[in-house]
């Protein structure tokens, strides 16, 4: 697992779900169904892990912005078409 906000070209997979890091942002994305065995606690904790490492680096970073701004990502035609 890749620590958030650090380095910026880092994903993560728990099952179909997609942790993607960036420097000034992590995306999450996909799908997860936790199901109620085993299997499901594992992943719950991997997901619980991640999501409370990252609320802690947001709670102990001193100057944290209100918003940040951020480009909209842009649509390209399809050069294959």
């Amino acid at each position: 697992m890749f620590k958030p906000f650090d380095k910026g070209v880092e994903s993560h997979a728990i099952h179909d779900l997609t942790l993607e890091n960036q420097e000034d942002c992590v995306s999450i994305y996909g799908n997860l169904q936790l199901t109620k065995d085993q299997a499901g606690l594992a992943a719950a904790k991997v997901l619980q892990a991640f999501l409370n490492e990252l609320v802690g680096i947001l709670e102990a970073t001193a100057d944290l912005p209100e918003h940040t701004a951020r480009q909209d990502e842009q649509e390209i035609d399809n050069p294959f078409l």
